[in-house]
């Protein structure tokens, strides 16, 4: 198969055929290639999967028609694909950085992308070598591991033979993930965890090396910016050395990744990720998660922080670690905000607030936004009524003398997960599966904006169960 040849016909396929229902199978067909196989020579040639290729062409004519002609948003989505106003929203607003209606209003900068030409460039011979540390576990193994930093922590040290109870459930525990709740203002930004949000900050970070017993490096964006090729061999010798590296951000949203490999001298950065670089409008999830390593060619580009392991320090003591966790959970249920963050209760207020703001429930077109924020709210949450328990029964293990603390904590978070579980079913599912357009009717958003703030004041119940003490 003629790699380079059959690929510029597959461009030249997409390019006539942009505005006809053809998926990436009919472009492999196209070829007369298996789409598996040709998948992965059209990444390999273009830096790009084909599905993203012609997203990334339509999106680009999209925005030019729009400016162009003020054509509705309605028949723009028809006419690139999509099948609803709200997809096509979401897609054009991840591609351009603005809405449609922003695109149309205020003249921003629309993003191009122009039809690809292969050319062809070949470089001397024996200078590719590919390490790869075996034995780490694939990110999101389990999809309750919803927070990414922890489930790194639990592949990491999988593959370093640690402690077993050195898992998810620990590092979600110890770095403050599953008793705290994010909000980002200006309203309706996806919320992550908090060990991804205050990543930069080093208290969740320092947590988990603390209670595992490691130290480490921790290098932020700009240095990362200003040191490429020092980080970049930095990350050649760790791996060397065995020992994987975490990165926030590589493929996907900037959440946390583990590289585990190089080819090319550390050219090419190889590792695990939850998400690919490749995005799917119609899903409550707005990336496709990934099944095999990533192999990702000018990394660093899209790093916004990296984590060096060094030498293991001292020995864990699980107990001590379960027992601070514990008495940390006041400090992150009354977080002060900072700077567009809230925390705790108070991004539960603002999470019930922003339901009440009309302006951005004009109509089916503007759901987008609130709908990815509000899943992520939900996933947020969720995940952690669904650990609670099974961490505050793995503290009594260890620490008995805590027992009617325990207990008592146990009653209170039932008590949250009940008012959680009555939020699903009034929703219709985590993701308004009974119907999503639900939120354009106000009546429907005051009384879910009700039951977010009762979960939100179990949740400080909880807390005060501490506080009180």
């Amino acid at each position: 198969m003629d790699w380079i040849k059959d690929t510029q016909k597959a461009i030249h396929y997409i390019e006539r055929s942009l505005l006809e229902d053809i998926t990436a199978a009919d472009v492999c067909s196209h070829v007369n290639s298996s789409s598996d196989y040709f998948n992965r020579v059209f990444r390999i040639v273009t830096g790009f999967s084909i599905s993203e290729y012609m997203r990334n062409r339509r999106l680009s004519l999209a925005g030019e028609e729009l400016v162009s002609s003020k054509s509705k948003v309605i028949d723009l989505a028809l006419k690139y694909g999509y099948e609803t106003p709200e997809s096509f929203t979401k897609a054009f607003t991840r591609f351009h950085g603005f809405t449609p209606s922003e695109g149309i209003s205020s003249r921003q900068v629309l993003k191009h992308f122009s039809p690809l030409t292969i050319q062809i460039s070949v470089k001397g011979g024996f200078a590719m070598s590919r390490r790869l540390i075996p034995h780490l576990s694939r990110v999101y193994e389990n999809p309750a591991e919803n927070y990414l930093f922890p489930g790194c922590m639990r592949s990491v040290m999988g593959a370093l033979v640690e402690k077993n109870e050195m898992d998810f459930l620990f590092f979600a525990g110890v770095t403050g993930d599953l008793f705290s709740q994010i909000w980002i203002e200006p309203k309706w930004q996806y919320n992550d965890s908090y060990s991804t949000v205050c990543k930069d900050t080093q208290l969740p970070i320092k947590a988990a090396f603390d209670a595992c017993g490691y130290s480490y490096e921790y290098v932020y964006k700009a240095d990362i910016k200003r040191m490429e090729r020092e980080c970049i061999q930095k990350i050649v010798d760790s791996i060397d050395k065995g020992l994987p590296v975490l990165t926030f951000g590589i493929v996907g949203p900037p959440v946390c990744s583990i590289i585990c490999g190089y080819e090319e001298n550390g050219e090419v950065l190889i590792g695990w990720s939850q998400f690919t670089d490749e995005s799917q409008e119609d899903s409550s999830t707005d990336m496709v998660v990934s099944k095999n390593y990533f192999s990702k060619r000018n990394g660093l580009d899209h790093s916004e922080a990296l984590i060096f392991l060094n030498r293991k320090e001292r020995m864990p003591d699980i107990a001590k670690s379960l027992r601070l966790s514990i008495s940390n959970i006041p400090a992150l249920a009354s977080l002060a905000p900072e700077g567009n963050v809230y925390f705790g209760k108070h991004a539960f207020e603002k999470w019930a607030e922003s339901l009440l703001c009309d302006e951005y429930f004009a109509d089916e077109a503007m759901l987008a936004g609130p709908l990815d924020t509000y899943g992520s709210c939900m996933v947020s949450a969720g995940t952690n009524m669904h650990y609670i328990q099974a961490y505050l029964n793995r503290a009594l293990e260890y620490c008995p003398d805590m027992k009617d603390m325990i207990e008592e904590l146990k009653q209170a978070y039932g008590k949250e997960n009940d008012a959680f579980q009555r939020l699903v079913a009034f929703q219709g599912g985590y993701f308004f599966d009974a119907n999503r357009k639900a939120l354009l009717n106000k009546d429907f958003r005051v009384e879910l904006a009700g039951h977010v703030r009762r979960v939100g004041q179990y949740y400080y119940d909880a807390a005060s169960v501490l506080m009180n003490r």
